[in-house]
């Protein structure tokens, strides 16, 4: 088994904004492939616990942008885990540049969930004591985001199919993209997110309606409390905190420019 998960990966044009950044929602995205794809290394694939009548469930994510790749460069994928408790399956990662510089890193939280109850259930449910062990230390350092009391932007969302994944529910990017569609398009297109706090409550399927909520957090600058909700009585269903900068605080270095 391979401890830590390594992948090359060159930033498409299908993954970029308007301008030329990775898009958030495809860097989570990169995650959740690249999660998937050390997990089937591992012999603990969606696929082979599906067989057992299990699969994996995100829970939480932290994620800290130093700088956004650009269209055409070429980055570096890093992951490895670390399980928790028999319940939690931690999971680092890194994005690094060409020249071994971290761009990105990010901290998750995975559960095993029964496909039939869509309950969690303990890790030895399913994995063996060797893939419960090892792996790289990672703290679980997980803050309390504190919920949405009085939201200053909202958007409305259905969920259609195409939002939908292998575990038959909405997909954890699908909310990322869902809750910064609710800031208004003036601040969007001057600000990038550089920090974001993610904890995803329940799951809800196709056809449902949805809101997205932002509201100012006034315990730091251009910091906002979000919220995903179901229009139906599915109560919460995500919450996440996000801190942005300014466009003008992210330069290009001089070497990438040429590719974008």
């Amino acid at each position: 088994m391979t401890d830590i998960f390594t992948r090359k990966l060159k930033v498409r044009l299908s993954e970029v904004d308007p301008r030329a950044l990775l898009k958030v929602q495809s860097l989570f995205d990169w995650f959740q492939d690249g999660g998937c794809e050390h997990a089937a290394q591992l012999g603990m694939s969606a696929a082979e616990l599906l067989a057992q009548n299990y699969t994996w469930v995100l829970l939480k994510y932290q994620v800290r942008i130093l700088r956004y790749p650009v269209w055409n460069e070429e980055v570096t994928l890093t992951s490895w885990r670390s399980p928790l408790n028999d319940l939690y399956d931690l999971r680092e990662f890194r994005v690094t540049d060409a020249w071994g510089e971290t761009l990105i890193t990010g901290n998750s939280a995975w559960v095993v969930m029964d496909y039939t109850t869509r309950k969690p259930t303990r890790l030895s449910r399913c994995l063996s004591a060797e893939q419960r062990s090892g792996g790289g230390a990672i703290p679980d350092s997980f803050e309390r985001i504190l919920p949405v009391k009085a939201p200053d932007h909202t958007t409305d969302f259905r969920v259609r199919i195409s939002d939908l994944d292998f575990n038959r529910h909405v997909n954890n990017s699908i909310y990322i993209g869902w809750a910064l569609e609710a800031l208004p398009e003036s601040f969007l297109g001057h600000h990038l997110p550089t920090r974001l706090e993610v904890r995803f409550i329940r799951e809800i399927a196709r056809g449902r309606a949805v809101v997205s909520e932002a509201q100012v957090d006034e315990t730091e600058d251009n910091a906002f409390l979000h919220r995903i909700s179901g229009k139906d009585g599915e109560g919460e269903l995500m919450r996440m905190r996000t801190v942005w900068q300014p466009m003008d605080a992210f330069e290009l270095p001089e070497k990438l420019r040429s590719l974008c």
